[in-house]
């Protein structure tokens, strides 16, 4: 009887997960996207046309292509998901009743995580280069300019998708769509010229695909005159991005804690 009762409890338990699951239709179009785009993404990556696309547009071979991309990729994902991990309510009434800025906040919080993306790129190249006998020719000063417009461009998605959070409480749709498109349209597995060309289209309006674009020929002998076209739409689109995100994150911020809903978490 005792093992009856248990079990019914666990069902109950778990009708009671079900049910407040499926009242978040967001949540689930987007975890359904997610599936459905990233099988897609994986079948572009098997084609051989990825292969050939990589060859005719960046002379290197796939194992350079996906090395660059998967490392640089670390970056994205880390400056993507950076505000999100400081929305925690007691993490934000600290900075709010101290004298810190939120720009201040938002660095502090940010550094280690960087910090890490780096010793993980780093890894990344070293064993393309030591196993895989990739060639690197890396122009430094340009691959500082291309991550710092990545990342700012990013955080600004950041804040978005946290400001939202902070307002619904429950799934951050920004961050999941970012993410599909990373995978993608973004030219991290593959070039978007592989696609049909109304999915080319959405690659082109991403900002990821300059980022992404733009890396790999600074780490392969290209000059910054020579991606110019590539590095103006990327740093146009972080000065649009990077102080939106900004200001849609400080108005969240500020009518959460107007309508007393800030540490409802």
């Amino acid at each position: 009887m005792g093992f009856w009762a248990e079990l019914e409890k666990i069902y109950y338990f778990m009708k009671r997960d079900i049910i407040s699951f499926s009242t978040y239709k967001t949540n689930i179009a987007i975890l359904v996207a997610t599936a459905l785009f990233g099988a897609l993404s994986f079948a572009y990556l098997g084609s051989n046309a990825s292969m050939q696309a990589v060859l005719e547009l960046y002379n290197m071979d796939l194992t350079t292509y996906l090395l660059i991309g998967l490392a640089f990729n670390s970056y994205l994902s880390q400056s993507l998901t950076l505000v999100q991990k400081t929305i925690n309510p007691w993490a934000l009434e600290e900075v709010l009743v101290s004298p810190t800025s939120l720009r201040t906040f938002i660095v502090g919080s940010s550094l280690w995580g960087f910090i890490w993306s780096t010793a993980v790129v780093v890894v990344y190249l070293a064993i393309g280069v030591f196993i895989f006998g990739i060639s690197l020719n890396i122009n430094v000063l340009g691959t500082l300019i291309v991550l710092a417009l990545g990342i700012g461009t990013f955080i600004g998605f950041s804040m978005i998708g946290a400001g939202i959070l902070i307002l619904t409480k429950q799934g951050d749709p920004v961050t999941a769509l970012i993410t599909i498109a990373t995978t993608l349209f973004g030219n991290v597995l593959f070039p978007p010229q592989v696609m049909p060309t109304a999915l080319q289209t959405i690659s082109y309006l991403l900002p990821q695909y300059y980022f992404f674009t733009s890396i790999r020929l600074m780490l392969t002998g290209w000059t910054i005159p020579m991606i110019l076209p590539y590095l103006l739409v990327l740093a146009f689109m972080c000065a649009v991005i990077l102080p939106l995100g900004y200001g849609v994150y400080a108005w969240c911020l500020k009518t959460a804690r107007k309508n007393g809903t800030l540490s409802w978490f």
